[in-house]
């Protein structure tokens, strides 16, 4: 029977068939790959030859023993043979994701196989809805869920609405903050907008773009201007969103959200510089570039390739005919297509030595570098390159002998020079041949010092946890041709007091026969590639927020069913036994809103004297909600208090607790919660300095660590998860580490892990108290007269009852503008209100905060109380610091109102 070659393979499956498919040697190695395939992986025509089919895929288990890839290509082999497979498929430049796998065997002589990828069948995703506004003074209802809450609050985006119908505007907190303000440091009015937008820019911007144009409704926009900075400078911003026109064409309302674009600002000019700069070396500098378009015909010569070859600009015209002219007669024969195929016929781009004809009719030297666009078919499409001029000693000495020249240092260094990643280049003996200017800042030496050591005595080095010597990659890649993937695990050492971290990647260079003739290094201080300890906390904050949500919705649940329950007996059956389980539930319920808002809203960078008792306590609520494992929580009674970032703390104990209940296969199992004060010696728990701090253990009985991973969990994106991001632990640490402490874990496999978490002592505790009145003149007496500021009818409804419960007078304002009236009716007769109790967000009307600084230009010893459906230390704390008395959570009881009254009225 006859079999189909590889040749055959490749025209029949991927020329003509157009999916992603691989054909594989024996080894699994890849012999060919189709365009669908490269685009899967983002990889070049020739990038995945000669890759081995297990380092495209991202597995569980990894191993760097030898032998270890071609283990898993052979499991790889009888498994997607019987069936396909779903495999999570590595692209060179972007996440992974699920494809199937399918291996077919495809000739016998050579035996090959072909790999058909494919993406599983999934179901149809449901048409985006439009999202509704973000919450804001002017539309506060317009949020109903958390997500856009967090959208509002705490994404890249700064939403903002410019309504010149009703005359309110609203910024978001990040709008202000992309220009350095704070909330409260810029007035949400349209003033503001005038004065920040650039002079130059105004015309461009959503308020002015598009005024005139006719026509009524809606209409998208995306501008960029320029706004003043807090600073002082102007920042760059991107603004998308819709204009609303009238019947009569006059624009009515701006509404949408700012991008901060400054980096990509600085992209562009350094982009526009860059080309600046090759237009002025190709005109007037020493280097010639050409570009040949096959294709579509078209080719240019700038005028320093003509001026190296003694021509004027218009001696030698923009034409196929002319390059031609400047190559020898005898390396033309087949045509200038045959010339550049022939040249490097494995490698699309390639630095060499060129003989070109000067003007004069004599030969020179020059060194190049080209690149080829190469079609599926073979054919050349398009050639661009550069000449730089040879040394006429160099060239002397080189014409009339066939060139077998490497890497041009003095060309290539003017390649490399700008890039950001740092550069090594061996030669085939493994010498150094060229250190780029970030290399050479990163190992400590020159290009000249370097040239000629042997590169694993320039780069060398040790792994970052147990200081043993790693294997030189440029051996590695010399003696097998292999490449490293991007590896975080080792650090230079560069005779500096501590090596250096370092991530690096290398490859070999090959010849067209495959066989090695150097290797590059491309790395970098990973200081500089990873995310910040604040981008850290907020990417895990999200995971965890999921992992948590249906344990929520079921406690939820659960004190829904008792409220109702207790609510339905006392209406339907006359029955009020079951009220006071309600109202439990209702205080309960409260809670663990709380703890919700705390945890998504982060940290605030200020820190609070709290008990370890507290914290760990609420960490439980929210990260146990929905689950079966008992947790045991044991604090003894003399442990000391701790100043934290409370929300941060939180989040540690928060994944310590959903780590533990995870390690439990079996969905049963115990934790165990202690917290003591313990000393710890000099040197014992390095960097710690020696004392007594708070230690606080979550320990399990679950599955345990792996000894080979117990010391890579806190490395950022490191995971044993299949859905889990590898942020979680080492979110934890870094938290850990800026509240000034240190972590430990000890863990055996099938018995358990204990991590144990150890923080300052702070010096006494703090409690927030409401503030009290300020002290009354002698012609001031209190009234029993109260003011309520609410736009819900029930719940001014239901406080009315509670203060007239309580013996106080209560009058009703539906927003600001009521209360105000309201106010100044009864400061004018010398009988002000005694308190003010005023809801933070009024739809359609001014609210709580606004209103508050209304009255205090009325009446500065105005006594003012905030209610909030948010129970937040922070926001309890900005308000209280604004100037209110204090901050009541919703829902409260009869008690906690009379309670705040009685504390700010001084009764």
């Amino acid at each position: 029977m006859n079999t189909p070659s590889a040749q055959n393979i490749h025209s029949k499956n991927l020329a003509d068939g157009g999916g992603a498919v691989l054909v594989l040697d024996t080894d699994g190695r890849i012999v060919l790959a189709s365009a669908a395939a490269r685009a899967l992986w983002q990889a070049s025509a020739t990038e995945l030859v000669n890759d081995v089919l297990p380092n495209l895929f991202v597995f569980d288990v990894v191993s760097g023993e030898s032998g270890w890839v071609q283990s898993q290509w052979e499991v790889l082999l009888a498994a997607a043979q019987a069936m396909p497979i779903t495999l999570k498929l590595q692209p060179k430049e972007a996440a992974a994701f699920d494809a199937r796998v399918r291996i077919e065997k495809a000739s016998d002589e050579p035996l090959r196989y072909l790999a058909f990828i494919s993406m599983p069948a999934t179901a149809a995703a449901p048409a985006p809805a439009v999202a509704p506004a973000p919450a804001s003074p002017t539309n506060p209802a317009s949020a109903p869920d958390h997500f856009l809450t967090q959208l509002n609050d705490r994404s890249p985006l700064g939403f903002f609405d410019l309504n010149f119908v009703r005359n309110e505007v609203y910024y978001s907190p990040t709008w202000k903050r992309m220009l350095g303000y704070s909330d409260s440091a810029l007035a949400n009015t349209y003033e503001t907008w005038l004065a920040l937008i650039h002079p130059d820019d105004s015309a461009a911007a959503p308020d002015r773009h598009g005024r005139g144009g006719g026509g009524t409704g809606p209409r998208q926009f995306s501008l960029e201007f320029r706004m003043k900075h807090a600073q002082g400078h102007y920042v760059w911003v991107q603004s998308v969103g819709l204009q609303l026109y009238g019947p009569n064409g006059a624009l009515q309302r701006v509404l949408g959200a700012h991008i901060d674009i400054v980096d990509r600002k600085d992209f562009e000019e350094a982009s526009l510089r860059a080309e600046e700069r090759l237009l002025q070396l190709a005109d007037r500098g020493r280097v010639g570039v050409f570009d040949l378009d096959f294709a579509s015909g078209l080719y240019w010569l700038s005028p320093g390739f003509r001026s190296q070859l003694g021509y004027a600009e218009n001696d030698l015209p923009d034409t196929l005919e002319s390059f031609v002219l400047t190559l020898p007669m005898d390396d033309t024969v087949g045509g200038l297509q045959a010339y550049f195929l022939a040249q490097h016929p494995n490698q699309v781009a390639y630095f060499d030595t060129l003989r070109l004809r000067h003007r004069d009719g004599r030969e020179i030297l020059v060194h190049a570098g080209v690149v080829r666009q190469i079609s599926r078919r073979k054919e050349l499409q398009r050639v661009l390159g550069f000449i730089v001029p040879m040394p006429e000693a160099q060239a002397a000495a080189a014409l009339g002998a066939e060139s077998g020249l490497g890497l041009p240092a003095t060309s290539l260094a003017a390649l490399l020079t700008e890039m950001q990643e740092a550069v090594l280049l061996a030669d085939a003996d493994g010498r150094v041949a060229f250190l780029n200017t970030k290399a050479e800042n990163l190992l400590g030496r020159t290009n000249n010092e370097a040239l000629g050591q042997q590169a694993w005595e320039v780069f060398r080095l040790v792994h970052r946890q147990s200081g043993q010597p790693g294997e030189s990659p440029v051996a590695k890649a010399l003696t097998s041709g292999d490449s490293t993937s991007l590896n975080t695990e080792f650090a230079l050492e560069t005779g500096a007091a501590k090596p250096v971290p370092v991530a690096f990647s290398a490859r070999a260079v090959l010849d067209g026969a495959g066989k090695p003739t150097g290797a590059v290094i491309v790395f970098r201080n990973p200081q500089e590639m990873t995310l910040t300890p604040e981008e850290l906390v907020r990417s895990n904050r999200f995971e965890s927020l999921g992992q948590l949500a249906g344990g929520i919705a079921h406690d939820f649940n659960n004190l829904l069913t008792t409220i109702l329950g207790g609510v339905s007996l006392a209406k339907d059956a006359h029955d009020d036994s079951g009220l006071e389980n309600s109202e439990r539930a209702c205080i309960a319920a409260k809670g663990l809103s709380k703890q919700l808002l705390t945890f998504s809203k982060g940290g605030t960078a200020v820190r609070q004297v709290v008990k370890p008792q507290d914290v760990l306590a609420d960490s439980m609520r929210l990260a146990a909600a929905g689950s079966t494992t008992k947790i045991e929580l044991s604090v003894s009674p003399d442990t000391s208090t701790i100043c934290v970032d409370r929300a941060q703390i939180l989040q540690v104990f928060q994944n310590l607790i959903i780590n533990a209940i995870q390690a439990m296969t079996t969905g049963q199992g115990r934790i165990w919660i202690t917290a003591d004060n313990r000393p710890v010696a000099e040197g014992e728990l390095a960097p710690l300095a020696a004392g007594t701090y708070v230690a606080i253990e979550v320990r399990d009985n679950g599955s345990g660590i792996r000894p080979e991973h117990l010391e890579k969990i806190f490395h950022p994106f490191f995971t044993t998860k299949k859905t889990g991001t590898g942020l979680g632990l080492n979110t934890v640490f870094t938290i850990v580490k800026r509240h000034g402490g240190q972590m430990s874990v000890e863990s055996e496999v099938g018995v358990g892990t204990a991590f144990t978490v150890y923080l300052p002592q702070a010096d006494k505790p703090e409690e927030i108290a409401a503030r009290r009145k300020p002290a009354m003149n002698v012609a001031t007496q209190l009234t029993g007269r109260i003011l309520f500021m609410d736009d819900d009818e029930q719940i001014c409804a239901l406080t009315r009852g509670m203060l007239e419960s309580l013996e106080y007078k209560c009058d009703i304002a539906r927003n600001g503008e009521e209360a105000i009236q309201l106010y100044k009716r009864y400061l004018n007769i010398g009988r002000p209100y005694d308190a003010v109790i005023m809801d933070l967000t009024i739809i359609g009307g001014m609210g709580g905060e606004q209103t508050f600084k209304h009255l205090r230009e009325l009446h500065a010893d105005v006594c003012a109380i905030v209610t909030s459906g948010y129970d937040n230390d922070d926001m309890r704390r900005q308000f209280l610091d604004m100037g209110f008395c204090d901050y009541l959570t919703k829902p409260y009881r009869v008690s906690e109102l009379g309670k705040s009254l009685r504390t700010v009225l001084g009764k």
